[in-house]
């Protein structure tokens, strides 16, 4: 019986190391920007559903998620595999910067002119969390760096962020004050492939607004 369960317990881990593995494959193989784009033109705010969706069960119960996208917000192209990775991982991020919980704050602008004369959406997302140092700043989207305790993070969730925003022809940017949070904007392309028929639609009842004095970015 004890063998059995030895087995059990070596195959669990086997395939937890194939598991993480795996992952951490495809994060380096996005910072490097090899991973194959699968773009399609998306409307930020309908996705809206599909991310509250997924951050609610990503977060812990004592994380708020507000959104703040307005209806004119213009489309964009986007891997959107790559496009919910990268919005997990900052929020993920978040999280573990607000260990006695708080806000996490999505919101989206249209920047005309904003990437070399081209038109751009800017993503941001702001937490109420410790901040980070000037010398983590410099270094937050190099691979393998983290502020996490050793077993909490792999130090490529920015990484992924960073190969995630420049594949897509855009940029992204790091604001944070120790004590006050951070808030982390992506730069991405207005979509320039034929407008699609979108219907508006209305931020989900479980996201409430942001606090009105938040940060925009």
């Amino acid at each position: 019986a004890r063998t059995d369960e030895r087995r059990d317990w070596l195959k669990a881990g086997i395939r937890d190391a194939l598991d993480r593995g795996a992952k951490l494959t495809q994060q380096l193989l996005a910072f490097s920007r090899r991973t194959p784009v699968q773009t399609e033109v998306i409307d930020v705010r309908q996705h809206v559903d599909k991310l509250a969706d997924l951050l609610n069960h990503s977060l812990r119960e004592d994380i708020e998620v507000a959104f703040d996208i307005p209806a004119d917000l213009w489309l964009i192209d986007v891997d959107v595999a790559q496009f919910d990775v990268a919005i997990l991982n900052l929020a993920v991020n978040a999280r573990d910067a607000m260990p006695k919980g708080g806000q996490i704050c999505l919101t989206a602008r249209n920047r005309p002119g904003a990437l070399e004369g081209g038109d751009a959406v800017a993503i941001s997302l702001q937490d109420e969390g410790v901040g980070m140092s000037p010398d983590a700043l410099e270094k937050a989207f190099e691979p393998f760096f983290t502020t996490k305790e050793r077993g909490r993070g792999t130090g490529l969730g920015l990484s992924q962020v960073y190969g995630f925003v420049h594949a897509s022809g855009g940029d992204v940017s790091l604001q944070s004050t120790l004590g006050e949070g951070t808030c982390v904007t992506m730069l991405i392309p207005r979509s320039t492939t034929a407008k699609v028929q979108a219907a508006e639609s209305l931020a989900p009842a479980e996201a409430s607004p942001c606090h009105s004095g938040a940060r925009r970015h």
